[in-house]
């Protein structure tokens, strides 16, 4: 066991805080140590939340056509990919999705629409009255991720039930110019600020494997923590032909694993959600997600791209020993 990584660990257990330092030590780490770095974000999750999951799912309300250039994004109008365009969907399949997240265990379903924001717009007043008249029924809460939003926006949609938003900064401040140019990081930071302002929790993560630096992770963890968001989900690039980054060499499992688990050294009480190209990317080994340090993952299909079979995921946390946080949520 290296002495170094359980100092770190303990520090954190004892509820301190991990400095920059220590925690640029621990991406460092490579070979074996790397377990060590996993064992101890295990006892760290554990500590804030014993054996208990949570699992979220989510539904693309609006899908394609989008203006902005996000390097990585196939809903982007400026690449020529393969997705399907289309305006806002019927309040009938969020009600299907809300129903199947039940089924599937999970404590929350996201309403994802493409584009910059909804400001304005008949679509935003939709969702509003949808997540109203779901807000009342028994099943997982609706949350969104719609956007830059507003204050007028924040307070309506807290007026109609909806607890969180979605709004990942994606990347740390110095590098996000290289991923993203036609919206800036000044902006998503505003949208979290002005969400939270609202009393809306806040899920705001990012994208690794991008051509993203060390540095570039840390920034970006420590500047989740600054601003106090509630969940963090992490997506790991699944390459889409057509984009700007279709030829990125995707990361290796251990090295996720290890981003993971220093993050959860980072932010050792905040919701962990591995997400978006868990699958491609961890392949036989997305279980250890939980041993490095996560409490929480997607279940289902993401926007444009299917997921596990989600009665695989729910056998696969049942074999881990783990409970689900189903219930804790939810309206009754």
């Amino acid at each position: 066991m290296n002495a170094k990584i359980e100092k770190i660990a303990k520090n954190v257990l004892q509820d301190n805080e991990i400095s920059y330092d220590d925690a640029r030590f621990l991406m460092g780490i490579s070979g074996v140590e790397i377990y060590d770095i996993l064992y101890w974000a295990n006892r760290i999750r554990y500590n804030s939340f014993n054996n208990v999951v949570s699992l979220c799912s989510i539904i693309s309300a609006r899908q394609g056509s989008c203006s902005e250039d996000c390097r990585f994004c196939s809903q982007s109008s400026r690449y020529n990919t393969d997705i399907s365009n289309f305006p806002l969907i019927e309040k009938e399949k969020i009600v299907e999705a809300v129903e199947k997240g039940k089924e599937y265990k999970s404590d929350c379903v996201g309403v994802v629409t493409s584009g910059y924001s909804l400001e304005g717009s008949d679509n935003f007043d939709k969702i509003c009255e949808d997540a109203y008249e779901l807000s009342k029924q028994d099943g997982p809460p609706v949350h969104t991720s719609i956007g830059t939003i507003t204050s007028k926006m924040a307070e309506k949609l807290v007026s109609n039930g909806v607890e969180m938003i979605n709004h990942n900064l994606e990347t740390s401040e110095g590098y996000y110019p290289n991923i993203c140019t036609t919206h800036t990081y000044k902006d998503r930071v505003e949208t979290i600020e002005t969400a939270k302002d609202a009393g809306l929790k806040i899920c705001s993560g990012g994208i690794f494997g991008v051509g993203e630096s060390v540095m570039d992770r840390l920034d970006l963890a420590f500047k989740l923590k600054e601003l106090d968001v509630d969940a963090i989900p992490m997506n790991f690039l699944s390459p889409v032909k057509g984009t700007p980054l279709s030829t990125e060499n995707s990361l290796e499992p251990m090295e996720i694993l290890k981003i993971i688990a220093v993050y959860r050294f980072i932010l050792p009480d905040k919701e962990i959600k591995v997400a978006g190209g868990r699958e491609e990317n961890l392949r036989d080994v997305q279980s250890w997600m939980f041993y490095a340090g996560a409490n929480s993952t997607m279940i289902g299909d993401y926007l444009t791209t299917s997921g596990k079979r989600p009665e695989e995921d729910l056998q696969m946390i049942k074999d881990l020993g783990l409970k689900y946080k189903v219930g804790e949520m939810q309206k009754h």
